[in-house]
């Protein structure tokens, strides 16, 4: 075992290089010199070249990280991915967000020209062309959207990482996706830079090996940053009240036909993906993956028109996201099962920002790799709670595996962690996450005012000098 414990800790995306099960066998002890040397080892890496992480580190007097806690100071809120001017996207002032998102992460952009784009997916495509960053966004509700500066390599460890899972979660029941193949179906978008789409051409080489055993609801199309930015915007600006004065960008208003179109054709589009599923796909194995409110939409369908148990016994499911605040019959699970005929499910609970996954046991818990670090904060405090089970609190982690930016987080989920003292009935051991899991902004009627670890304006700082870089 020490010589994968020392492998984990000299390179932790050696992760990927050993039987998954193995990670689930460490001891208490063992993971916790994991973390610690891990937290060290990155810390002193990083700092030098993250300018708001060496901010942060100086506004809380940390120099060393002596202790497991020490850490938890040092993580950064989840805004911090979008702490950004929203003028920057409003008057498409692209150079500046370059140089904003130069302070999140140690990859060389400086390069980069982007004075002369006019929107968010030229940008990322500037930068997918340019740069050895994959940037990924996230929806907006607000109309300011997340940007993670992943990059490429990382991407494929994470592909990479999701077939290790897949092959051995569960004993004897997971096809080796990367080593044989599978036909990846997905009811949703093949192009895009948001966490569903962004990964989508690694999986179609190395999980399909190639676009001919592929099937997507909408083949050509895009998920675009931009109608997911314009969204937002437009919702924030109707609970404002102010759903009229809200300035639509002339590049957009001259794409919205494209846009239209695609929505012309939505149903036809839906017929089209049901027909090839059954004719090209039906009764065979293939790897499905999507959320389950997603999920269950095309289940409703399918069974409307009379369809189930559409796919081979073989295949499975990789699915996570929850509800996303959908009204969902009790039945619900049953129904997607109905449809697609099969019941090997892999359910996570993860976050954008993070490459780790926590994969769902045949017990209903979570399971987090060692690889990642949890946290418990007292949601009033920001302070960490002790690593006893049975804890709720503010989940915050740190992911071990990216290394060129600092992947410490605190998140907007309320959790309640086990796994410390005892381990899970699954077998398992290491910490685990109990659902629910509850967003703390739904509990307080849409405001989530994170309080971190540490001095709490020392993170207020942190962010304004970040936003301070790029002016």
């Amino acid at each position: 075992m020490s010589s994968y414990l020392d492998r984990l800790i000299a390179d932790p995306t050696s992760f990927h290089d050993a039987p998954y099960a193995q990670a689930f066998t460490l001891s208490c002890e063992e993971i916790d010199r994991l973390h610690l040397d891990g937290a060290r080892k990155r810390f002193a890496e990083l700092r030098p070249g993250l300018s708001v992480l060496d901010k942060l580190a100086r506004e809380q007097g940390i120099d060393a990280i002596e202790t497991i806690d020490d850490l938890a100071p040092l993580l950064f809120p989840h805004t911090v991915y979008k702490s950004y001017p929203i003028s920057y996207l409003e008057r498409s002032r692209f150079d500046k967000l370059t140089k904003w998102l130069a302070g999140l992460t140690t990859s060389d952009i400086s390069h980069v020209d982007a004075s002369g784009i006019e929107t968010i997916d030229d940008w990322i495509d500037l930068l997918d062309a340019e740069t050895d960053l994959t940037v990924q966004h996230t929806s907006g509700t607000t109309g300011k959207l997340s940007f993670v500066p992943r990059t490429k390599k990382q991407w494929r460890e994470t592909i990479v990482h999701s077939g290790v899972i897949i092959r051995d979660w569960w004993p004897d029941r997971g096809p080796d996706i990367v080593k044989d193949g599978m036909p990846i179906i997905i009811p949703g978008y093949r192009y895009g830079a948001a966490a569903m789409q962004r990964g989508n051409g690694i999986q179609v080489d190395l999980y399909a090996k190639g676009e001919e055993n592929t099937l997507f609801l909408y083949p050509d199309a895009r998920f675009s940053a931009d109608i997911a930015s314009l969204g937002g915007r437009l919702r924030a600006a109707e609970a404002r009240g102010e759903a009229g004065m809200i300035d639509i960008p002339p590049v957009l208003l001259e794409r919205r036909e494209a846009l239209l179109e695609l929505e012309r054709r939505r149903p036809d589009d839906l017929k089209h993906f049901f027909s090839e599923a059954q004719r090209r796909f039906g009764g065979r194995d293939v790897y499905v993956t999507a959320m389950w409110a997603i999920l269950y939409d095309w289940a409703e369908e399918g069974l409307k028109r009379g369809l189930k148990n559409v796919f081979g016994k073989g295949s499975v499911l990789l699915t996570g996201g929850g509800k996303k605040g959908k009204e969902l019959p009790d039945d619900w699970r049953e129904r997607v099962i109905e449809f697609l005929g099969f019941d090997t499910i892999y359910e996570m609970y993860a976050t954008s920002e993070q490459m780790g996954l926590s994969m769902m046991c045949e017990h209903g818990h979570y399971h987090v790799p060692p690889i990642q670090i949890p946290f418990l904060l007292d949601p009033a405090t920001g302070k960490p709670l002790p690593r006893k089970d049975g804890l709720t609190g503010r989940y915050a982690s740190f992911d071990l595996m990216p290394n060129t930016y600092w992947a410490g987080l605190v998140t907007g989920d309320e959790i309640t962690l086990a796994g410390w003292e005892k381990p899970c009935a699954c077998g398992r051991a290491g910490p685990y996450v109990i659902p629910p899991v509850r967003r703390y902004s739904e509990q307080e009627g849409g405001d989530d005012r994170i309080v971190c670890a540490g001095a709490p304006e020392a993170h207020d700082r942190a962010l304004e000098f970040l936003a301070e870089l790029s002016m």
